[in-house]
């Protein structure tokens, strides 16, 4: 009798410990939303339209350094080296990603594909979109 008291003790001790989660808890990952409303959004975006081949729409993410927009003709004229790295990207998985602040108006984002590739894009806010200003690896 003594044994199977301490026999059920023992098995709720055991059972009980499983309440208690040993460990740190685990990261919650926050969904991206895949716009030019966030830096990495645009990001993610700008990577969407080269995994569907869509060279226009990627381009149209693009700005000149100094913050406007491309005119159409410069534009077109971006479409080889968006092509270009559109085939150096292609469908690698974003495996980490990170945005630091440079001013209120423009983000350094780094990103991190399959992870071995690593680009840093440049995005600043014109309006109330985002768009991609610099990139290199």
């Amino acid at each position: 009798m003594k044994k199977t008291f301490i026999f059920f003790g023992l098995l709720l001790f055991l059972w009980g410990c499983e309440l208690f989660v040993i460990g740190t808890a685990s990261k919650k990952i926050r969904p991206v939303e895949v716009n030019q409303k966030s830096p990495i959004g645009t990001i993610y975006l700008f990577k969407t339209e080269l995994d569907s081949n869509n060279i226009p729409a990627a381009t149209k993410i693009l700005a000149t350094p100094k913050g406007t927009q491309y005119l159409a003709i410069e534009k077109l004229d971006l479409y080889d080296e968006v092509e270009r790295l559109g085939r150096i990207l292609s469908n690698k998985p974003i495996t980490y990603i990170r945005a630091d602040s440079l001013t209120q108006l423009s983000y350094k984002v780094s990103v991190e594909f399959d992870y071995i590739h690593k680009m840093s894009f440049t995005t600043y806010k014109i309006d109330d979109a985002w768009f991609i200003t610099e990139y290199g690896e």
